[in-house]
């Protein structure tokens, strides 16, 4: 006779959910669970100040290049949008990044 094959298969090894929970919350976990303030610090704070640094990203080059015309104005408008942008990433790491006022880790300083 014939011997049956048999497959053998190792169960899983369990893991614990705790472990692979990240430790950060998503705006809509802190929407549904946290508090105003919490809610307003680090959710609506956040979008208000994403639409300031857009503002003056679009405004303050048309207004230059309004003012000054030809190519002055052009290199000049340029240069805002070069020094605007990186100092709204660098103001948003600082407040809401990994180790900001209102960010994951929570430093004590600005």
């Amino acid at each position: 006779m014939a011997n049956k094959r048999r497959i053998q298969v190792k169960p899983p090894t369990e893991e614990k959910e705790e472990d692979n929970v990240p430790d950060s919350r998503c705006d809509r976990d802190i929407a549904i669970e946290g508090t105003w303030e919490e809610w307003f610090q680090r959710v609506f704070l956040k979008y208000c100040y994403g639409l300031g640094v857009l503002f003056l990203v679009c405004m303050l080059p048309l207004e230059i290049s309004r003012r000054w015309e030809g190519d002055l104005g052009l290199a000049a408008a340029f240069l805002t949008v070069l020094m605007i942008v990186p100092l709204g990433f660098f103001g948003y790491s600082k407040v809401w990044g990994k180790g900001g006022i209102w960010g994951s880790g929570g430093a004590d300083d600005f």
